[in-house]
């Protein structure tokens, strides 16, 4: 037998946690895997050891007897699958096909998923995935299910934990063998090619936007910042080195909202986008991928959706609308609360809630303006095309508008105070240079 058939074997040596349990026996392994790689003639597989995946159990060598480690059955075949011991003998695919591991490539479901998530999204398109798996239908897509995630807890760890889900920190090894398929739903880790490679199916990315528009990190807070009215999600292949650029699986649109918030346009594309998932892995085999549009002339739908930034809560009084400021509000609010300054403090914007425009005292008042609506009690602010209202506000301390009316807006002359407009890098022209930056 040739050396390459017991490389995972000698892998297995530079494990610390192992080499102690197993203890001398790994050295005189490592010089029986030194002797026969040395031997470049040899053939004969009648002269050698035959090994089986069974947790490294050689026919002629004597495993350490029971009680001498404490490693459970599926532990140690964990262990294995860890450090990559999966051999071309034939011995090692009939020990896995007889415990339902590391079979050959699978046209059909059901199928053996990897999962890569961290957030709220992942999280229910894993549940969707993990349902699937535990129901008791005959036809059911998914035979094994585990999770790749962050280090440290995040949500989808939270979820994997209480549903007994297995669970393996990023950056992983390459696991040849053990998956048909990945799954990968805001994972925020470029996959290497090596791993992509690894899966005879590839690894379908969740995107809640019809690429290539919005491409990136933030899709959905892109989605209500622009204002648009249809967005949709899309399966994808996952390709190495580049964001949410495969060719596409499926594609499927739906309209936006009226008045949608981030989290609330999550809820309703994680839905969407898990029976899609369910649907492509149904026929998974049989679908003809397509390429993403390419030409500059469709730059107009391809903006990138970068990170949401700490500038992006600014608020440019000067130039932005009211419409603007709400999307802006829907957008942020549920991680980034609205920004100005007065004076050169910094001032958060609060609650934000609807004006009148007969409510507010001096319509034509200079953009950045702040004036108190003692009707509706709120602290409103002039834009450029009317005013927009907050309930709260922090200024040095969190307060209400009446709290701010009374200690700073009633002691001024004319009762009104003059924000300062901040560029945020949202209006057009920004978002353009942006892309033209990327062809």
């Amino acid at each position: 037998m040739m050396y390459a058939q017991y490389k995972c074997l000698y892998h297995l040596h530079h494990s610390r946690a192992l080499h102690q349990q197993l203890g001398s026996y790994l050295h005189s392994l490592k010089r029986t895997i030194t002797k026969i790689a040395s031997q470049s003639n040899q053939s004969n597989l009648n002269s050698v050891p035959r090994v089986c995946c069974q947790y490294g159990k050689l026919k002629q060598c004597r495993w350490p007897r029971a009680g001498e480690y404490s490693l459970s059955g599926r532990n140690k075949h964990n262990l294995c699958d860890y450090h990559r011991l999966f051999l071309s003998t034939i011995s090692t695919q009939q020990h896995c096909q007889s415990r339902g591991y590391c079979t050959e490539k699978r046209g059909t479901p059901p199928w053996r998923i990897l999962f890569f998530g961290s957030d709220v999204f992942s999280v229910k398109i894993l549940q969707a995935l993990q349902e699937t798996g535990v129901s008791a239908c005959s036809d059911t897509l998914v035979e094994t299910l585990d999770v790749v995630s962050t280090k440290g807890q995040n949500s989808v760890k939270t979820y994997a934990e209480t549903v007994g889900v297995s669970i393996r920190d990023w950056p992983i090894p390459v696991l040849t063998g053990c998956y048909d398929v990945g799954v990968l739903a805001s994972f925020g880790y470029l996959v290497p090619g090596k791993v992509i490679r690894m899966f005879p199916h590839g690894i379908l990315n969740v995107h809640p936007s019809l690429l290539p528009r919005w491409r990136g990190a933030s899709p959905l807070v892109h989605t209500i910042l622009s204002r648009d009215k249809v967005t949709g999600v899309t399966i994808m292949k996952l390709r190495p080195k580049h964001f949410d650029v495969g060719t596409v699986l499926a594609q499927e649109k739906m309209l936006v909202p009226d008045g949608c918030t981030t989290p609330q346009l999550l809820d309703v594309t994680a839905q969407w986008g898990s029976h899609l998932l369910l649907r492509t892995l149904g026929t998974l085999s049989t679908i003809q991928e397509k390429e993403q549009v390419k030409d500059v002339v469709d730059l107009c739908s391809c903006f990138p959706a970068h990170k949401v930034r700490p500038a992006m809560a600014y608020i440019d009084w000067d130039r932005q609308t009211m419409e603007e400021i709400q999307a802006q509000y829907r957008a942020l609010s549920h991680m980034l609360p609205l920004r100005s300054e007065l004076n050169g403090y910094p001032v958060k914007l609060l609650d934000m809630n609807t004006v009148g425009e007969d409510d507010v005292a001096g319509a034509a008042a200079a953009p950045g303006t702040v004036a108190f609506d003692k009707k509706q009690k709120l602290l409103c602010v002039r834009c450029q095309n009317g005013w927009v209202g907050f309930e709260n506000i922090v200024f040095k301390k969190k307060m209400s508008a009446q709290a701010f009316y009374n200690g700073y807006l009633s002691k001024v002359a004319e009762r009104k105070l003059l924000l300062d407009s901040i560029k945020n890098g949202l209006d057009t022209e920004s978002y353009m240079q942006r892309v033209l930056q990327k062809v």
